[in-house]
């Protein structure tokens, strides 16, 4: 703390150029910190629920293959599995195609058995079973559209050849996927027509011991290997993976910004850092002069340019925080970043690149700066 002084006169002596660096730093690591946090909630997304004891059963051919109902009963018989549930995914939207949902048709009955952690007041669900109509709806939805209970609904349809008009009979609660709607099977099952009846996406099951899915995945799909639906049976994890390898590699393509944003970044600060270093050659040899030894002059501007990578860092990170917690980004992407922010994981991994900035490209331009001697940091003319 000795030097603090000197060195926070030194760090903003150029205040234009310290003050555009910093906010460099801050635009510069306030993105990368947002494309961190979405990664982090695509992996939230991959592991939401139970899913350690769940297993997928589709269509070896396709997702949108569907698969007969009667499947279910074989299924269900593999030693090892505890429950099963139909779910078929719907793809309609509400009012405008900009308000894609996830929705979902589910075998009601069977619901609290394959999916416990999905928690739904229990006289809400007794009416959601009652009402052939009715639908779950998750606590993100409601708040989104100011829906309530009891309010009627009608979705629009894009893959299967109805409306569904549903009436909300319940509300469900679950720590990662709250935006979704479930309704009934049976009612979906009577609306498609002849041609898609008795037929459904995946087969959801509870299986009794974790350890035992991979063996039990092979049993299930043995069972249809010559037959006219073949099986590919895999865990909850990679089943929601195979939902965002969809969109592409989007996490290859996140680290790969990330990395040129970085890279970009050390390249601006070193110039920036160069030009401060080569300005101070006279001041350096002058301290040197009364008495500082190499090594803490060094040390001394390392500090100094550390800081200001560090502060932009700090400044960028911290706004992306603030600016995540101002702005209901589940609206702003139609419910695909549902309660987002800026993750702790993320925020000090950027923090530690913006040191790491600062190492890096301050340390050649402060390295040189003090290899001079005396004599020729005073002659220099800058």
């Amino acid at each position: 703390m000795k030097f603090a002084h000197l060195i926070f006169r030194n760090l903003f002596r150029n205040r234009l150029r310290a003050t555009m660096t910093l906010m460099l730093m801050a635009v510069i690591f306030f993105f990368v910190a947002t494309l961190l946090s979405i990664l982090v909630a695509f992996s939230r997304y991959e592991n939401s629920g139970d899913g350690a004891n769940r297993l997928v059963v589709q269509s070896a051919v396709s997702l949108a293959n569907l698969m007969p109902f009667a499947m279910e009963q074989k299924i269900a018989q593999v030693p090892g599995v505890e429950a099963t549930c139909k779910l078929q995914w719907i793809g309609a939207y509400y009012k405008e195609k900009k308000n894609f949902i996830a929705d979902f048709g589910i075998d009601v009955d069977k619901m609290p058995a394959v999916f416990p952690d999905y928690k739904v007041d229990p006289k809400e669900f007794e009416a959601f079973k009652a009402d052939r109509r009715g639908c779950l709806v998750g606590t993100e939805l409601m708040r989104r559209f100011n829906w309530k209970v009891g309010d009627r609904i009608t979705l629009k349809k894009q893959i299967f050849p109805y409306d569904p008009e549903l009436t909300i009979r319940g509300i469900y609660h679950h720590p990662v996927n709250t935006a979704a709607i479930y309704y009934h099977m049976d009612y979906h099952n009577e609306s498609v027509g002849a041609v898609q009846a008795n037929r459904v996406g995946t087969f959801w099951l509870r299986i009794k011991d974790p350890s035992k899915m991979a063996e039990i995945s092979q049993q299930i799909d043995a069972l249809f290997k010559n037959s006219s639906d073949p099986t590919e049976t895999v865990t909850e994890k990679q089943f929601q993976a195979t939902f965002m390898a969809m969109m592409g590699n989007i996490k290859l393509l996140f680290t790969f910004i990330c990395s040129c944003a970085v890279f970009m970044v050390v390249l601006l600060a070193a110039i920036t850092m160069s030009m401060s270093a080569r300005e101070r050659v006279t001041e350096i040899a002058v301290l040197k002069a009364i008495g500082f030894n190499k090594r803490l002059v060094l040390t001394l501007l390392m500090t100094e340019f550390v800081l200001l990578t560090f502060f932009g860092g700090m400044l960028g990170v911290f706004g992306a925080k603030l600016m995540y917690m101002i702005v209901d980004m589940g609206k702003k992407t139609n419910g695909f970043l549902i309660d987002f922010t800026v993750y702790s994981g993320p925020m000090l991994i950027s923090l530690a690149v913006s040191l790491l900035v600062g190492l890096i490209a301050g340390g050649w331009p402060a390295t040189n700066a003090t290899r001079l001697s005396v004599v020729d940091g005073l002659r220099r003319v800058v």
